[in-house]
């Protein structure tokens, strides 16, 4: 009689150590098991492994025995579950869906703010794959820990209503203090090699325009205009003409000593410095002004600046 293929589910937790992996898929390897998926995790030195694997030779009843005798031997609890091939087809159909990544940044991450976040993903009828911190261990200690934390959801499914879904992120993100980026699972997610920002109140904690205006003695004025655009009452380049009007007469050298003082971002070192190493290249793409973000690319290896070149005439 024709053996039967058999799919069966295995799940070993107990105290990490050394060759608990290698000792169990040894085992498969031996009796030419195929494996179909696996995946592993260690939180706290505590294993959690899942194996999905096919026997072809009618010896699943072997494999398992010795599984379980390996398992005793390593002091590891494992759990085995056959698996229907109409629910591993099922299953295996569901890789088509659409995947996105979840990643959430802030100086720490609490409960509050990882149940928002999964909240969100549920009502939208999507499912979590995996999450992985992307962040190192977090001491007891809070003075010895990082002032950041990041977590990384990947997600399956399609959005009920995307708009919605990364409206309800920037809610939460305000809300709870911290960030959230939605993107789309592909290939270019990874590729990426090209890095833009925006140079005012995101590289640095400021805006220039607001700068150079009370040190020409229009802050006030420059200030309302802004206000007014933001209102939509005038568009950017009506408002941006009028505040720049007002800055006539000032004298050139105080762009020096405002680009010597600019307040940097915190995290902005370390991050121009990691993204260069990587290999990126980076551009500030400002509605602000050349000299300024002529001075971060000098401070920090930038490749491209395209902002607005302030007139400057006798001084």
């Amino acid at each position: 009689m024709e053996q039967k293929d058999e799919i069966i589910l295995i799940n070993i937790n107990g105290t990490d150590r050394p060759g608990v992996t290698a000792a169990l898929t040894e085992i498969l390897a031996k009796n030419n098991a195929v494996i179909l998926d696996i995946g592993q995790a260690d939180i706290h030195n505590n294993l959690s492994l899942g194996i999905l694997f096919q026997s072809s030779e009618g010896n699943s009843g072997d494999i398992l025995k010795e599984l379980l005798f390996k398992s005793y031997e390593l002091d590891v609890n494992i759990r085995f579950n056959p698996i229907t091939e109409e629910a591993y087809n099922q299953w295996v159909s569901m890789q088509g869906k659409n995947r996105y990544i979840i990643t959430i940044l802030g100086r720490k991450l609490t409960a509050r703010q990882i149940a928002g976040v999964t909240r969100i993903v549920a009502d939208q009828d999507m499912n979590i794959d995996d999450i992985k911190r992307l962040t190192g261990r977090i001491p007891l200690d809070e003075n010895a820990r990082t002032p950041k934390a990041s977590v990384e959801f990947s997600v399956r499914g399609t959005p009920r209503d995307k708009e919605q879904m990364k409206a309800d992120f920037m809610k939460l993100s305000a809300e709870q203090e911290m960030d959230i980026s939605f993107q789309e699972e592909s290939m270019y997610r990874r590729m990426r090699r090209l890095i833009c920002f925006d140079m005012d109140s995101t590289l640095i904690e400021t805006e220039v325009i607001d700068e150079l205006a009370m040190r020409a003695g229009v802050g006030d004025q420059v200030k309302a205009i802004t206000e007014s655009a933001m209102r939509g009452e005038i568009d950017f380049c009506e408002s941006f003409r009028q505040r720049c009007a007002l800055l006539k007469g000032l004298d050139v050298s105080v762009m020096q000593e405002i680009a010597e003082n600019l307040p940097i971002t915190e995290g902005v070192d370390r991050l121009m410095r990691i993204l260069k190493k990587v290999g990126f290249k980076i551009a500030i793409l400002s509605g602000g002004f050349t000299y300024f973000g002529n001075y971060l690319k000098q401070k920090y290896n930038i490749d491209y600046v395209y902002a607005n070149e302030l007139e400057v005439e006798n001084g």
